[in-house]
């Protein structure tokens, strides 16, 4: 599958900087969900963090142990 740089960068660029993205005007950190929320997604953050370093991890050791 050919993967087209500009289409990816053009999608990256409308999530990041769209409006919509960002948090509406009613954002309300006085709800009483906010604590929770706001923990789930810090708590998402640490996940995605951990996957990422684990795939290092890996793809580094398999580098390695091939170039033996």
């Amino acid at each position: 599958m050919k993967v087209n740089l500009k289409r990816s960068a053009l999608m990256l660029y409308a999530a990041v900087f769209s409006s919509g993205a960002f948090a509406h005007a009613g954002h309300d950190h006085e709800h009483w969900t906010s604590g929770v929320m706001h923990a789930l997604f810090y708590a998402s953050l640490v996940g995605c963090a951990a996957a990422c370093g684990f795939a290092a991890y890996k793809y580094f050791n398999t580098k390695k142990r091939s170039a033996k």
